[in-house]
């Protein structure tokens, strides 16, 4: 038996050790991809997308790989559904409920981590995820739970008392974290020590109301709620005090008929995807709808049921979850 783990380390010292070959760019393999599609004007340009750490030029460690052959675990690296997404300088987190994960790609260090448990307890429907003050915090919707995380995948603690958390977002100015409970229709506030400060919200059709509630943003003091099945995008100052909302339902341009991720470009356009529509719809600060880009299908550019979306940097990165991969787009102005 020693001998033979002798010779597997061996063996996965050689391969970490090879040279691994530099994956085809998009560039390579697609022509350049915008919206609106000339001769107009580009908005949008397509930039690239990935999977697996090795799409980022990350390739997976000897003590990640000896630890999955220890443990008898299959260390897939691919994504199987992801939901949601966030970054924050080269940390990219992806959420992935199909195998009950979390991805970490870290670019500036080219390291690769999965978390899938907090000590004990592995997540059940890992939906969303936020990053602030040097801490990852991942709600597991079925669980009824938050888990904070170090950025190295070291467990912190639990936020408990949720009914379904969903969509999260962590304001750094104010370390704040803003929760969608989703089956409780209102979004909880807490510090960044895992305290309760205030929640605001209640089932209904009413202004500042909610029904099943999701994905939230922040730009410039005003945070977003995706209000699902309200079929609109509302808006409230930092407190929870409501200030606008636009959005109905329907299956035209600038109707909502499955909104999911939302995020908002230095602009201040409103970016919102819509899982139905397999597409994402911008609209100005005052809701009004200006255009779209996406379509249903697999090549680069289209969707297939996309979800969460996270701009970072007016570069938007889109969870095309049953396309099992994360695209990213960059907002080119106008």
């Amino acid at each position: 038996m020693k001998q033979l783990i002798i010779i597997s380390l061996a063996a996965l010292l050689i391969s970490s050790c090879t040279t691994p070959q530099k994956p085809v760019s998009d560039e390579q393999q697609t022509s350049e991809i915008t919206w609106p599609a000339p001769p107009l004007k580009p908005r949008i340009k397509y930039l690239y997308q990935f999977s697996k750490p090795t799409d980022l030029e990350i390739h997976q460690s000897l003590l990640s790989r000896l630890w999955g052959w220890l443990s008898g675990r299959s260390y897939s690296t691919g994504m199987v559904r992801p939901y949601s997404i966030t970054t924050k300088e080269q940390l990219i987190a992806v959420t992935d409920p199909g195998k009950k994960t979390v991805h970490l790609f870290n670019t500036a260090t080219s390291e690769y981590i999965q978390i899938e448990s907090a000590d004990d307890t592995y997540f059940s429907s890992p939906v969303g995820v936020a990053i602030g003050d040097n801490q990852i915090y991942i709600s597991d919707s079925r669980l009824g739970k938050i888990f904070v995380f170090t950025e190295e995948g070291e467990f912190v603690r639990t936020i408990e008392n949720l009914e379904r958390p969903t969509g999260l977002y962590f304001d750094d100015k104010n370390k704040k974290l803003y929760i969608s409970d989703t089956l409780n229709h209102k979004v909880v506030i807490y510090n960044d020590k895992g305290r309760e400060l205030s929640s605001f919200g209640q089932r209904n059709l009413e202004k500042g109301d909610f029904n099943f509630p999701s994905h939230l943003t922040l730009n410039n003091d005003r945070l977003y709620v995706n209000d699902a099945m309200n079929f609109r995008i509302q808006s409230f100052d930092l407190d929870g005090k409501y200030i606008s909302s636009f959005g109905k339902h329907g299956d035209a341009s600038g109707y909502f008929s499955q909104p999911k991720g939302i995020g908002v470009d230095s602009k201040g356009h409103i970016y919102v995807v819509d899982a139905i529509f397999h597409r994402v719809q911008i609209f100005d600060n005052q809701g009004r709808y200006l255009m779209a880009f996406g379509n249903q299908g697999s090549k680069a550019g289209e969707f297939w049921l996309p979800s969460g979306l996270f701009i970072d940097q007016d570069k938007i990165y889109v969870a095309d979850s049953y396309n099992r991969r994360v695209q990213v787009f960059q907002y080119v102005g106008g």
